[in-house]
């Protein structure tokens, strides 16, 4: 007579956990010479979590201070004044800017301050 065990069979495989952030911390590590805040965030980030070129992400500083910038390409791909975020093409970190403008300055941005991202869900049609 053979008895054949089967010992751990019913068992799940340990599957990495598929949950996603919903938010993402970094640090202001640059102010260019046009007053963008250079972050020390790259896109891997972003692509785990969905993010996609459009959508609309709100930035909370650690003054306090909280906007919603557009995850854009380039700075013109938002009008004049208006808050963007994009990666720069040399160095591939996250920028914050105000097209146009001096964001650094209008924000009283600090090098080595931390930003909170988030994406701003679009309102539901139902």
């Amino acid at each position: 007579m053979t008895i054949t065990l089967l010992i751990g069979c019913n068992q799940k495989a340990n599957a990495p956990e598929t949950t996603q952030a919903t938010s993402l911390t970094g640090t202001i590590v640059e102010i260019d010479d046009h007053g963008n805040a250079g972050t020390d965030l790259y896109i891997a980030p972003f692509t785990e979590r969905g993010w996609k070129l459009g959508d609309t992400l709100e930035a909370t500083f650690a003054t306090g201070q909280k906007i919603q910038i557009k995850f854009v390409e380039n700075y013109g791909d938002v009008p004049e004044g208006e808050y963007l975020g994009r990666f720069s093409t040399s160095t591939k970190q996250f920028k914050i800017a105000i097209n146009m403008g001096n964001i650094s300055k209008t924000l009283e941005l600090k090098n080595q301050s931390k930003v909170v991202l988030q994406k701003v869900e679009a309102p539901s049609t139902n």
